[in-house]
Parts: C-alpha cells; sequence; structure tokens
C-alpha cells in the first residue's frame, strides 16, 4: 500500500519527526526522507532537539538498568548454584546447605500439591478410600517445616531428623519398591529405570547427608551419626515387618 508520507506527515510535531529522522532503520526510506523535508522546511528550536535526545538517553538507561539487573539476577543464581554448576572447585559450604534447604522447600511444595490434588478427588468421591500413605504424607506437612527451620538454624537435631528421615524413606521405598517391581515385571512401564532412579535419588541424598563436612556444621558426632543410623534402620525395618504381618505377608 502506498502512502502519502508528506499527508501523513504534515501535522505531526518537530519531536515526533525528528525521533523518525533518529530510527531510521524502523520506517521507510520514504517516509524518513519526507520527515527531513518537512523538518528543513520548519523551525526547530533547541528545546525540541534537547527533549528528543532526553527521550533516546532515558530508553538507553532503561535498557542498561535492565541489563543490569539481569545480570545480577543471572550472577546470584550462578553463585547459588555454583556446588552443582562447577563441582570441582572448591564450595562455601554454606552454599550446600542453601541448596539442601531449596531441595527440602521443592519436596515440601511438591507434596503439599499433590495432598491437595488428592484430597480435591477424595471430597468428589462419596466410596474412595484413605490410604495410610494420606496420612504420612500430611504427617510430612507437619514435621517437614520444622525440619527446614531447625536446619536454617544449624541445629543439631535439624540433621538428625533430616538424615533419619530420608533413611526412612530410602529402606522403606527401595523394599516397597522392589516388591512391586518383581511382582509386576510384566505390567508395561515398569522398567528397570523407573525403578533404581528414586533408589538412587535416595541414597545419593543420604550420602550427601553422612558426609563428615556436613555433618560437622550441624556439630553432630560420630557417635550421633551412627545411633541414628541404627535407630531408624531398626525402626523402618520393624514397622515394615509390622505392616508386612497385618497384611497376611
Amino acid at each position: 500500500m502506498n502512502l502519502d508520507f508528506n499527508q501523513l506527515y504534515k501535522d505531526y510535531s518537530n519531536t515526533d519527526l525528528l525521533k523518525i529522522v533518529r530510527e531510521p532503520g524502523n520506517y521507510q526510506p520514504e517516509a524518513v526522507s519526507i520527515a527531513a523535508k518537512i523538518l528543513n522546511e520548519r523551525e526547530i528550536v533547541p528545546e525540541e532537539i534537547q527533549y528528543v535526545d532526553q527521550y533516546y538517553q532515558d530508553i538507553e538507561s532503561s535498557k542498561r538498568a535492565r541489563k543490569e539487573k539481569l545480570d545480577t539476577v543471572k550472577d546470584k543464581a550462578t553463585d547459588f548454584m555454583q556446588p552443582i554448576l562447577y563441582p570441582t572447585e572448591k564450595v562455601e559450604l554454606t552454599k550446600w546447605i542453601n541448596i539442601l534447604l531449596l531441595v527440602i522447600a521443592i519436596q515440601y511444595a511438591w507434596t503439599l500439591f499433590n495432598i491437595i490434588k488428592r484430597l480435591i478427588n477424595f471430597l468428589k468421591c462419596t466410596n474412595c478410600p484413605f490410604f495410610i500413605t494420606d496420612f504420612a504424607d500430611i504427617l510430612t506437612l507437619l514435621y517437614v517445616p520444622i525440619i527446614f527451620i531447625l536446619v536454617l538454624k544449624k541445629k543439631r537435631w535439624g540433621w538428625i531428623l533430616l538424615f533419619a528421615d530420608n533413611l526412612f524413606a530410602l529402606i522403606s521405598g527401595s523394599i516397597s519398591q522392589s516388591y512391586f517391581f518383581f511382582k509386576y515385571q510384566s505390567v508395561p512401564n515398569g522398567d528397570l529405570t523407573t525403578f533404581i532412579l528414586p533408589i538412587v535419588i535416595k541414597l545419593a541424598f543420604v550420602f550427601f547427608l553422612w558426609r563428615n563436612e556436613i555433618s560437622d556444621y550441624f556439630r553432630v558426632t560420630i557417635e550421633t551419626k551412627k545411633k541414628t543410623a541404627l535407630i531408624t534402620t531398626g525402626g523402618t525395618t520393624l514397622l515394615i515387618l509390622i505392616m508386612f504381618l497385618l497384611s497376611g505377608l
């Protein structure tokens, strides 16, 4: 479509025409030429030129500010994730703890989401059972915030409860997953990866908490570590045995 730029621009202000001339890449060559021609026929006061200059300076300042803000966020994110992004470098222990707190928060949010979803389905269904795992997840919502606060405050009981919780999940999860995997091996999607991966993740988390530099950060002694592992393992094994007996297995 051919435009009559003379007719279009004749009522434009000097500042609007100056903006067109200052940004020739955003307009057709004829439009820029007509805008320049009209400006040459008018009287332009210094204030108008200063206004346009300030207009583009403000745009550049705004772009720089956004870039600096984005760079700051990127730097903070990179610094926060340094233990994972650069595992070979010497990393401050507090950064590992920060990631640990993030993992706890994400797990809590995921558990909360699943409980709300199951609760909605339960309320919609008249004859749906409420499983023991649902009670366990609700219990998680109660004690995980306590663990989070204790870990945040570098309390010894924060490590003890967190380690015991994850060791319990590792043992009970490994046994239950092994049982269902080998029992329903012929069922589609019962592949080895979905069986092993959750166990490996839990094992890695337990191993991370067992590291001396982590336990020392919470002032946990070797004796306390061994006692926590022994009590948790024994208690978990006994609980699973009782559940199997009650279920008739």
